[in-house]
């Protein structure tokens, strides 16, 4: 059978701003609904509808910064999913904003967390080519945790700077045969699907804001004249 591949184009953004901004904990999630044959991204922002990273913004230099992803697969109790990762890296006009942050990804993996990706935000590293992150049955999920590492170091000539790293998610259906483990119920999860055969891959968007240090805030405080 032929496998069709379908591209869904996005951009992972990185902002540089000086202004503080609220900072709430909220999980990525990426849901594929195969009878709609699509993949839903949340929660979204104001900068993308496909957003994943809301936790990584408003960071300090110093900061490193942790924002958690969810992969569900809701997929018929007869499927079973292959979800693979890869990144191209940074655009050529965020090479050396980039390559100033370290990013770390580490992946779910029998209960515990193990890397996958640990270095500069800008190169495709050990995700330039597909990684697999899991082989997951109906109700299924996979947890990713995207670190993001700022130095101390980093001046205000980055304020305001834009980022953009462009990931893939591809993923590949099969049949669930008699020498598989009996799949769950899911509990309800919502998940990735696909229509059988298929592969699809996407680039999804990435966003982070990072505001400058207060030390150098400080620096553009007008004093009191005496």
């Amino acid at each position: 059978m032929m496998k069709k591949v379908l591209l869904i184009a996005a951009t992972a953004i990185l902002l540089v701003i000086s202004m503080a901004l609220p900072v709430f904990a909220t999980n990525g999630q990426v849901i594929y609904f195969g009878n709609a044959g699509k993949f839903v991204f949340a929660p979204g922002s104001y900068y993308s509808l496909t957003d994943l990273f809301p936790d990584l913004k408003g960071v300090m230099p110093g900061d490193s910064i942790t924002q958690k992803i969810t992969v569900y697969n809701d997929s018929a109790n007869d499927i079973k999913v292959k979800i693979y990762l890869r990144s191209h890296g940074g655009d050529e006009l965020s090479e050396r904003f980039l390559s100033q942050l370290r990013m770390r990804v580490k992946k779910s993996s029998d209960n515990s967390m193990e890397y996958m990706f640990d270095a500069a935000a800008n190169e495709p590293a050990q995700l330039g080519d597909w990684v697999c992150l899991g082989t997951l049955y109906s109700g299924g999920e996979v947890y990713l945790d995207v670190i993001l590492d700022v130095p101390v170091e980093l001046d205000n000539s980055y304020a305001n700077n834009i980022g953009r790293i462009n990931w893939e998610f591809k993923v590949e259906e099969f049949p669930v045969d008699d020498t598989d483990p009996s799949p769950g119920t899911g509990d309800g999860n919502f998940g990735i699907w696909l229509g059988c055969g298929m592969a699809v891959s996407l680039i999804i968007f990435i966003i982070f804001l990072v505001k400058r240090r207060k030390d150098d805030e400080d620096e553009y405080t007008p004093k009191a004249k005496a």
